[in-house]
């Protein structure tokens, strides 16, 4: 099991708290699991790649109002088939291809104000694609 300690936002006042997020990392399953406590609840999530599992439980926070300072959470964070199993995403720039030196962590703290959904995200990665023929 691996911890990672990230920072929320609440959304509606801008109020940051810290959290660790527990991730089972293929240990006992075929999934990667995710499980963030907060107060009397638990969130969980799971996905065969890793941002997928990350957008499940950002979904889950958005829908209580909490937003994750992570790389995973801009609109830009793409991940490859290569780096499915990893905690790494490339935060990617319209009409440039992915570079080494685009790799961030999944869970790396970020200056986020705008915290979009997976749908929001999807839109994007499909537009980035699309910028990439022309």
């Amino acid at each position: 099991m691996t911890r990672y300690h990230i920072s929320l936002v609440f959304i509606a006042s801008s109020h940051r708290v810290d959290v660790e997020v527990n991730a089972d990392e293929f240990e006992s399953s075929d999934d990667i699991m995710l499980e963030l406590p907060m107060g009397s609840r638990v969130i969980r999530s799971s996905g065969s790649s890793y941002l997928e599992a990350y957008q499940e439980l950002r979904d889950k926070l958005l829908g209580f109002g909490y937003g994750m300072e992570c790389c995973g959470s801009l609109i830009n964070a793409v991940q490859s088939g290569m780096m499915a199993q990893s905690p790494k995403v490339y935060l990617v720039s319209m009409g440039k291809q992915a570079r080494l030196d685009d790799i961030a962590g999944i869970w790396d703290k970020c200056d986020i104000s705008d915290f979009p959904d997976t749908a929001a995200q999807n839109a994007f990665t499909e537009q980035w694609f699309a910028s990439l023929k022309k």
